[in-house]
């Protein structure tokens, strides 16, 4: 659990002072309760790249985006070219790269080709479906191809000349850096009043111990944080276009994560610590004191990765997006998530690509990995709640309900 947090979050923010009540969900309306806590450990991976399974597809254990791909490549009878010796170890990141190394290992773990639908006749039940729907809205006068994925014009993809060899920047990809930029740092630390409540509002609470209080500070920061890392989410090209329950299904699988991108940028290297909103460091004592060390070393071995990179701040945004648009369980239009993400995979390697610094390449692989290793240190920030949890901690019904803590 990490902090430095948001401003009024109109849709999921707390209902109470000090935001210990979620009453409502994102877009309002009654909360739904997510996984417990004991399915979400039960969880399995996919057989094919390791990404979070969603259940069994075409006779193997896989992930949505994995079923998808599978489908689409038998679907249209898909030839593709390895361009790495067909050698590929498929990941979560390297099943974009190489989709004929994606689809062997797709086969080799089991998926059956001959438990692939027929595509008129998924087509055919899809207009079924959607006329189904126009009849319960009689007014609407929607047709045409369920398959397009419409985006936002800024993600549609212009071919620019390339210059040495590297293809500049468009000027969507331009505008597109420069709107998550200014996102990014208008969201970036809680309004003072918020701060002023939280460092505040300890006096009339009582606290048994400074370890105590300590802890108090950090899950009242974090909440502070989710509510900006929603409204950066909500302000970013694509996400609008989601579906309302695949948008709140985002917001909650990347929230950890995405924090764990801004603790990087408020690393400070000369006393290893993390500067939280109120510009006061939090070294790794400042974590076992409030009962949250038994990670913290992971969390500043990666910020020091991450500072040793000289990562800047378009990379950081282009990254929390990518992170924001991964494929997760549950979501409805897995597809449309996806496009999405690789329009925002491909605007960091050109960026990548065009900033002055050597090893462009390189640099652009190790961004990428980083992406592992925010699934990573999620996954133990949530086993570090469930031992606070165990430990008598009181962890927020806010902080519960995102993380799917609720039991």
């Amino acid at each position: 659990m990490t902090p430095p947090g948001p401003s009024s979050a109109e849709d999921l923010s707390p209902s109470s002072q000090n935001g210990y009540l979620m009453d409502t969900a994102i877009d309002g309306s009654k909360k739904k309760k997510g996984p417990t806590a004991t399915s979400r450990q039960q969880e399995e991976l996919c057989l094919v790249c390791g990404d979070r399974a969603s259940g069994y597809h075409y006779n193997a254990l896989t992930c949505e985006g994995c079923k998808g791909f599978f489908r689409r490549s038998i679907t249209k009878n898909a030839v593709y070219q390895c361009k790495y010796g067909n050698r590929c170890d498929i990941d979560m990141y390297m099943r974009r790269k190489c989709q004929e190394c994606r689809l062997k290992k797709c086969l080799s773990v089991g998926m059956r080709p001959e438990c692939v639908v027929p595509e008129q006749q998924c087509l055919k039940k899809r207009n079924e479906k959607r006329s189904q729907k126009d009849k319960d809205k009689p007014n609407s006068t929607t047709n045409g191809s369920p398959e397009a994925i419409k985006i936002e014009p800024e993600l549609q993809r212009p071919i620019p000349e390339s210059v040495n060899g590297v293809k500049p920047l468009t000027n969507d990809q331009e505008r597109l850096i420069h709107d998550l930029v200014c996102y990014q740092e208008q969201f970036e630390d809680p309004p003072p009043e918020d701060l002023r409540r939280v460092f505040g509002s300890v006096q009339d609470v009582e606290v048994d111990t400074e370890d105590d209080l300590k802890y108090r500070h950090m899950t009242e920061l974090t909440i502070l944080t989710v509510q900006l890392i929603v409204e950066f989410a909500k302000r970013i090209p694509g996400f609008e276009k989601l579906d309302q329950e695949d948008k709140i299904t985002l917001l909650k699988a990347c929230s950890s994560e995405v924090m764990m991108l801004r603790m990087a940028r408020k690393y400070d290297y000369n006393t290893n610590s993390i500067v939280f909103a109120n510009n006061q460091p939090y070294t790794k004592d400042s974590y076992i004191r409030a009962g949250m060390g038994e990670t913290i070393d992971d969390l500043l071995r990666f910020c020091r990765q991450m500072w040793a990179m000289k990562v800047d701040n378009a990379e950081y945004a282009l990254l929390t997006a990518i992170v924001i648009f991964s494929g997760r369980p549950g979501l409805h239009e897995n597809g449309k998530v996806e496009t999405i993400q690789e329009y925002y995979i491909d605007t960091l390697k050109s960026y990548v690509d065009n900033r002055t610094r050597p090893n462009s390449t390189t640099i652009f692989a190790r961004l990428l990995s980083v992406l592992t290793e925010l699934r990573t240190l999620g996954n133990q920030n949530f086993e570090t709640c469930l031992k606070l949890k165990l430990k008598s901690k009181v962890l927020p019904p806010f902080l519960s309900e995102i993380w799917d803590l609720v039991s």
